[in-house]
């Protein structure tokens, strides 16, 4: 399994609400019928960064669904283009959205 982690900055939506940590993934699952399980959440840094950590065994689709919510659905009335997204691998985080981006996924950390 692989993990997928989405970090979400609240200050670029234009109505925060921490419930965000439930509605996505849950979102996210059933729109994948299962590709992808919710796997927690943390809150990161000073600001801090909200990360939602998810599942699959099947990443290329689970991107694919990732990016598809993120680029089209708004959460709770957040428009969630500005969240960052990466895939865990074993030397550290690679951002795989948005295309470009070049600061560490978390704070503190190695880009992979």
């Amino acid at each position: 399994m692989k993990t997928l982690a989405i970090r979400l900055d609240p200050q670029f939506f234009d109505n925060p609400d921490a419930d965000i940590r439930y509605r996505l993934p849950d979102l996210l699952v059933a729109r994948s019928r299962g590709v992808i399980a919710g796997d927690g959440y943390d809150y990161i840094g000073p600001q801090p960064l909200m990360v939602v950590f998810l599942k699959t065994s099947q990443l290329k689709s689970a991107l694919e669904f990732i990016l598809d919510v993120i680029e089209n659905v708004p959460v709770l009335g957040c428009n969630l283009r500005s969240a960052v997204v990466a895939v865990e691998r074993k030397t550290g985080w690679e951002v795989v959205y948005p295309p470009g981006f070049t600061e560490p996924f978390l704070p503190n950390s190695k880009p992979a």
